[in-house]
């Protein structure tokens, strides 16, 4: 008989990613490992929206950013036996995957030109709509800012500014150390501010 993935529902029954702490991750991994329903109702409830949410800015595609979400989960829940919990969250392994399939995605849009321009205005667009800043050409000037920056750059700004991971949630997804995490936001801010010609569109960035 065919085990049913309880990972993938539909996109309206989506719920908000549930904090950390709800259950022990240590046996949520191995009860997720073994294929039980309710741990992966519990990972995809605790952890679609950041999924969905790193997808969206990284493809600058909200329809694309669903299908591959939906893939995240199918791809991880046939994985399954082969994660080794060993301390790392389990939503590290869900945005390697999350990552590596948008590498593949973005990889087939290179025939059509790059990409970056694109990701950079839609990262961008989030940036400016969560900044009180009253610049009326920011989403623009963003979007050129952004796409100066190299790729390891933009990463820590989604992750640090868009999914608000600390420093040390940031190193465990991007496999870095925290200082390489702390210099790559400081160069990016850094870059951002000469891109905007001095603007104050930026502030703060601390390092926490």
């Amino acid at each position: 008989m065919r085990t049913v993935n309880p990972a993938v529902r539909e996109s309206g029954e989506r719920d908000h990613d549930h904090p950390a702490g709800h259950a022990d991750d240590a046996e949520l991994a191995a009860r997720a490992a073994r294929r039980d329903p309710a741990a992966w109702e519990s990972l995809f409830e605790r952890h679609y929206r950041s999924i969905y949410t790193y997808l969206r800015f990284r493809l600058a595609n909200p329809h694309e950013a669903e299908d591959l979400a939906a893939q995240v989960f199918e791809t991880a829940y046939a994985r399954a036996d082969t994660f080794d919990y060993r301390g790392v969250p389990i939503q590290a392994w869900l945005l390697a995957i999350a990552r590596n399939l948008a590498r593949d995605v973005i990889k087939k849009r290179i025939r059509r030109g790059p990409s970056d321009d694109l990701e950079a205005a839609d990262l961008a667009g989030q940036l400016a709509e969560a900044d009180p800043a009253p610049a009326v050409h920011l989403r623009s000037d963003l979007a050129r800012a952004l796409a100066e920056l190299t790729e390891d750059q933009r990463e820590v700004v989604r992750l640090r500014f868009i999914l608000d991971k600390s420093v040390a949630e940031t190193a465990i997804l991007m496999e870095r150390s925290e200082d390489a995490v702390k210099n790559l936001q400081r160069r990016a801010l850094a870059a951002l501010q000469r891109a905007l010609g001095g603007e104050h569109y930026l502030s703060g960035g601390g390092a926490s």
